[in-house]
């Protein structure tokens, strides 16, 4: 006989209890993780090394050694201020820089140890309240110690004679045009400006012994200007005239040795003119002579079709090596009115004999030169096309090529120039 299962249901209070989510159990449970993770992470720090101790930052100023005859300050339209290059090292090394504001010019003492730069500056950059000032940096540390507020200053491309430095470093004379012709004096030791002295018609500032400076006027004389030591208002005494500012005139860099007095005026036909400015004198003019004629060629004249030899450049286009009276003059060949022209040659001359000493033909065309005053002094030519520039330094005893480098400038200052 068959069974059968009766299978009935379970009441309600056998069924089993379901599983319900106690009050803070999810909070327990992320408390458990917490636990867990935190003695994970203690048994890990115990097995790693301690974090190296870094060491204390510290600060300091390099400080450059002192300034020999061979060290130079290149000046360029991209540098934002003068390189400071030493000339006896192989890769020409670049020491520091100098800051300069655009349009500002650089001076320097005759050691180097002190360098002065004129400058301007706008409270919007280029407008607004207008401050000239001339700052003094220590030639060592290139730290600025000063800044002496100036009453203005003719805001010009780089150009030789508008910011200058007395022999002694004393004296600073600032070349400007507002409200005339004038040039500033400010006396370096003392911070203060000295009164202006006021050159109509005349520009440039020839610094000759300690209180001395020349000037270039437009009737075709030169002017000598011996400031008063009282602090009275200098006068200037004045050349007769000797050359031709409309047909034929004066370089802005022609020379002058600060220590005599002696310079040489070059105008652009390369006639160069040998003069003499002594305290509370009148300038004295010498006889004449060409640089064509002394290297044994036909004198220059001025037509606008007649191609010769002829000076020319952007900066400095003579430099003169003061013991020796040697002038290094940049020469290219063109037709009357290129004397912006750059260099492809730089005659060396005997400024006593007036006579030719060497040509020394430049492997790239110069805008600028300048040449050391030590006994075995160096030339530098400058090329200045943008950032491609190039600086060479020649041997001036013998014309040999040394060295040269990539560095934007035209323009450069060395010690005891």
């Amino acid at each position: 006989m068959m069974q059968t299962t009766v299978i009935r249901p379970v009441s309600a209070r056998h069924r089993p209890t379901p599983l319900r989510r106690l009050p803070g159990m999810r909070a327990t449970l992320w408390t458990l993780a917490l636990l867990a993770a935190a003695a994970n992470s203690d048994s890990r720090a115990e097995t790693q090394p301690p974090p190296p101790v870094l060491p204390a930052e510290t600060s300091d100023v390099a400080v450059l050694p002192p300034a020999g005859p061979h060290r130079l300050f290149v000046m360029g339209w991209t540098t934002g201020g003068a390189n400071v290059v030493d000339g006896d090292s192989k890769d020409l090394s670049v020491l520091g820089l100098v800051p300069i504001s655009e349009g500002g010019l650089l001076a320097l003492s005759h050691d180097a140890d002190r360098i002065f730069v004129a400058e301007t500056f706008y409270s919007h950059g280029n407008r607004g309240t207008r401050e000239d000032v001339l700052s003094i940096y220590d030639g060592r540390s290139l730290a600025l110690l000063e800044e002496i507020p100036i009453p203005g200053r003719l805001q010009v491309v780089a150009k030789p004679h508008v910011f200058e430095v007395s022999e002694d470093g004393r004296l600073a004379y600032v070349y400007d045009m507002v409200p005339t012709s004038s040039v500033h004096v400010i006396d370096l030791q003392e911070a203060k400006v000295l009164p202006s002295v006021y050159l109509p018609g005349c520009a440039l500032a020839f610094p000759y012994g300690p209180r001395g400076f020349g000037t270039i006027c437009g009737d075709g004389t030169v002017g000598a200007v011996q400031v008063p030591e009282s602090g009275a208002t200098a006068k200037a005494v004045f050349s007769k005239p000797f050359f031709d500012a409309n047909s034929d005139p004066l370089f802005e860099s022609s020379v002058i040795d600060k220590s005599s007095g002696e310079a040489w005026f070059m105008t652009f036909t390369g006639k160069v003119f040998p003069a003499h400015l002594a305290a509370g004198a009148a300038p004295v003019i010498g006889k004449p002579w060409s640089v064509s004629e002394a290297a044994g060629l036909p004198p220059v004249g001025t037509g606008v079709q007649e191609l010769a030899w002829r000076p020319g450049g952007g900066g400095r286009v003579l430099a003169l090596h003061r013991a020796t009276k040697r002038l290094f003059v940049l020469m290219h060949p063109g037709n009357y009115w290129t004397h912006k022209v750059a260099g492809t040659e730089v005659w060396v001359l005997d400024a006593t004999r007036q006579a030719l000493i060497r040509r020394i033909r430049l492997e790239a065309p110069a805008r600028g030169i300048a040449v050391s005053q030590d006994a075995s002094p160096l030339l530098y030519a400058m090329s200045d096309e943008g950032s491609e520039g190039e600086l060479a330094v020649i041997d001036a005893s013998t014309g040999e090529k040394l060295r040269k480098r990539k560095l934007p400038g035209g323009f450069a200052w060395v010690p005891g120039d």
